[in-house]
């Protein structure tokens, strides 16, 4: 998957994310979670719609889960996080 594939809300989406582990610092642990979970992102992101209605009573946008969860969905998504994340290491 290349860059282009996504929307600019997605490529905003991930940038977001990118953006609020490198504030945590998180990013090494979060590239080593990430490399080793990458043949299994869509399985994660099929989790994701399991643990839908549980997040709805949770999280206050649930809107933002279904767009991370459909990102997921595609191959190749989580290598673009990655590469997010290293721009910012």
């Amino acid at each position: 998957m290349r860059d282009e594939d996504l929307s600019d809300g997605d490529r905003a989406m991930l940038d977001e994310l990118a953006d609020g582990i490198a504030r945590r610092r998180l990013t090494s642990a979060a590239m080593f979670f990430l490399e080793s979970m990458k043949p299994m992102g869509y399985v994660g992101s099929q989790m994701m719609i399991f643990l839908r209605p549980m997040i709805s009573v949770v999280w206050s946008n649930p809107a933002r889960w279904d767009q991370l969860q459909r990102i997921l969905e595609k191959r190749g998504s989580i290598e673009l996080l990655l590469r997010r994340l290293e721009a910012r290491a």
